[in-house]
């Protein structure tokens, strides 16, 4: 697999994107542009991988996304995971922008009500943050659980949702 990637700098720091082909199959967040490209290798061992900007209308919408000015993104993907895996990714992009789920709510939606650690570790492999908004999924209480770009970047995430929608 070629994978392509690009580091730009957004309103949760430095982000980066990867793509192939086909679509997008990595974003993350860091304040350090080697660490987020050693993110991707260690995801992404066995592709050939290059920084590359040619998927430049698909970085622009995830930062506009971030900055409140695109609330849906319905970019392409090209994410690989089991079958159970897909059908969290695919509920988790059915959460409305600025709201969230339970990671209980999320396995009852699904048919699968006793499935809430299984969805949770669903968020924990998803390597699209924010096109695949993992970032929505919450404790039963509403408390703001893992995250693997950081727990303070998931609350500004849901802040920067909820503002721009109450606008």
């Amino acid at each position: 697999m070629r994978i392509g990637y690009t580091i730009v700098s957004c309103p949760l720091g430095r982000m980066i994107v990867a793509a192939t082909e086909r679509g997008v199959c990595f974003v993350g967040f860091g304040d350090d542009d080697a660490f987020l490209a050693s993110e991707l290798r260690k995801d992404c061992p066995a592709a050939e991988i290059r920084r590359d900007g040619g998927f430049g209308p698909w970085v622009s919408a995830i930062v506009e996304n971030l900055r409140g000015q695109q609330p849906r993104l319905d970019l392409p993907l090209d994410v690989r995971g089991t079958a159970f895996q897909q059908q969290v990714w695919k509920a988790l992009r059915r959460i409305p922008y600025g709201k969230t789920k339970s990671y209980g709510e999320i396995a009852k939606s699904l048919g699968k009500p006793n499935s809430a650690r299984a969805v949770g570790r669903a968020c924990a492999t998803n390597l699209a943050s924010v096109v695949i908004p993992c970032h929505r999924a919450v404790g039963s209480d509403g408390s703001l659980t893992g995250y693997r770009w950081g727990v303070k970047r998931k609350e500004a995430l849901l802040a920067q949702e909820r503002d721009s929608i109450s606008k």
